[in-house]
């Protein structure tokens, strides 16, 4: 992995502002006290298999073995009362007669404040109370899709490595209408978080905000896999650098390469292809050089989200604008970079744009004669976003291009005070353009906090 990723993932850990995002591939272990060899298959794989069993006591055929699929299989036969999966379930992740495996063990030693789980048992929850050395006061937290807004659980209001909150998705066996099983379940899952009925917790969000995201356990390799961590990300926002550990061995070199650039385009998600234990045991290690968690460490400095729209014909000056803001203090983005072919180009547009603390739009002689383009979607998209803020709180930006007067640009832009971009002052402007964009993000990143 690229030594830029490993000390993303170690500053995170040790300011406490790496979370991690927990998929059900993590394979258990013996119950705890038992001896025995530790398995081979997850939880999830486990209660899959003891769902398929059944069916095929009941002389039905079990195509794919996938939970979604056999779950839906199961809840569709029958021979079943209607609420036999749901209570199978919420026996089964109670007590799945297995523990937490050497992966659970490993990453509830490290310092995570927050857990995001699509697992539907507990056992990262008892991974960290039985930590040897410190045992952890893990906090649950689940979503209820089927529920009401007020069955949304708010998150505790600090956060703390040695008692951290673990967030279930995908519900709870407390809550056996929760969970999430079968493919209509995933369906409903995704509708429900997408319109927000019920809405996830604002201090989810807040707590996910300009973090950075280690993405263990997912199998990415499954469709309704990739489908779902393109959901959270877009969804939550997660705007941070996200790291996802993946074994990749299986695939032919064409299928792992477009299984990363699947990752890579829209989401800024790097899959690492490499062992999980070797992974997670470098991880302890290079955290452990640089002094371990460090409580009260100041965070790593937050950066101004920047989206810089332009017509086609000034993509050249776009480009040159992108490379002249400083990495350190704005983080910036071009629709040509992170939209890849086959994109849904509104969905993710709509979703930069959402994001961003500031709309830099080139106004140009190129734009103002622009009748019919992808341009006017993305301005009116800002201008839309521009009526939410508070007066004398900017959003939109304009750029004037080579000495392009505010009077003589785009109409709808007149009202938004323009800074200039001129080929004969370019670095002079685009550091004004830097120090007016950071005096402002740091004053509303003072008001926030007051």
């Amino acid at each position: 992995m690229k030594a830029i990723l490993w000390d993303s993932l170690v500053s995170g850990l040790q300011t406490g502002q790496c979370v991690l995002v927990l998929g059900p591939d993590v394979p258990a272990g013996p119950p705890d006290g038992a001896g025995g060899e530790p398995a081979a298959e997850s939880v999830r794989d486990l209660f899959c298999t003891t769902l398929a069993q059944q069916l095929e006591e009941e002389g039905q055929d079990v195509g794919e073995r996938v939970l979604f699929a056999v779950a839906q299989q199961f809840e569709d036969f029958g021979g079943f009362p209607s609420n036999t999966l749901r209570n199978i379930a919420a026996g089964f992740f109670r007590e799945p007669g297995r523990g937490p495996g050497a992966q659970h063990r490993a990453l509830a030693g490290l310092p995570f404040s927050t857990v995001l789980t699509t697992c539907h048992d507990d056992l990262f929850e008892q991974a960290c109370r039985d930590l040897e050395a410190d045992p952890k006061e893990p906090v649950s937290r689940h979503y209820h899709f089927r529920g009401e807004q007020r069955d949304i659980a708010e998150l505790p209001l600090s956060a703390d490595p040695a008692k951290p909150v673990v967030y279930h998705l995908f519900g709870t066996f407390e809550r056996p209408d929760s969970l999430v099983l079968t493919e209509n379940d995933l369906l409903d899952f995704v509708i429900r978080v997408i319109s927000a009925r019920p809405g996830l917790p604002d201090s989810l969000r807040s707590a996910l905000r300009n973090k950075t995201f280690l993405f263990v356990g997912f199998g990415i390799r499954h469709w309704y896999i990739r489908v779902l961590l393109k959901l959270l990300v877009r969804t939550l926002e997660l705007s941070g650098g996200s790291v996802a550990l993946e074994s990749l061995g299986g695939l032919d070199d064409r299928e792992r390469r477009q299984t990363v650039l699947f990752y890579k385009r829209g989401t800024r998600i790097e899959v690492v292809d490499m062992d999980a234990d070797a992974f997670v045991a470098e991880l302890q290690q290079r955290l452990d050089k640089v002094g371990g968690y460090r409580a009260g460490a100041t965070a790593p400095l937050r950066r101004a989200q920047v989206f810089i729209s332009y017509e086609r014909g000034d993509e050249a000056v776009a480009r040159r604008l992108f490379g002249a803001l400083p990495r350190e203090k704005i983080d910036a983005c071009l629709d040509a970079d992170f939209l890849g072919a086959g994109e849904l180009w509104n969905d993710t547009i709509e979703q930069k744009i959402g994001a961003s603390h500031y709309f830099l739009v080139l106004n140009s002689e190129n734009l103002r004669g622009k009748d019919v383009g992808y341009v006017n979607k993305e301005l009116a998209l800002a201008l839309e976003r521009q009526k939410y803020r508070a007066p004398g709180v900017p959003f939109i930006v304009p750029i004037g291009v080579d000495g392009l007067s505010a009077e003589q640009g785009r109409h709808d832009l007149k009202p938004f005070h323009q800074l200039p971009l001129r080929r004969d002052s370019f670095h002079d402007d685009a550091a004004e353009i830097t120090r007016h964009l950071w005096r402002d993000f740091q004053k509303r990143s003072r008001d926030a906090t007051a």
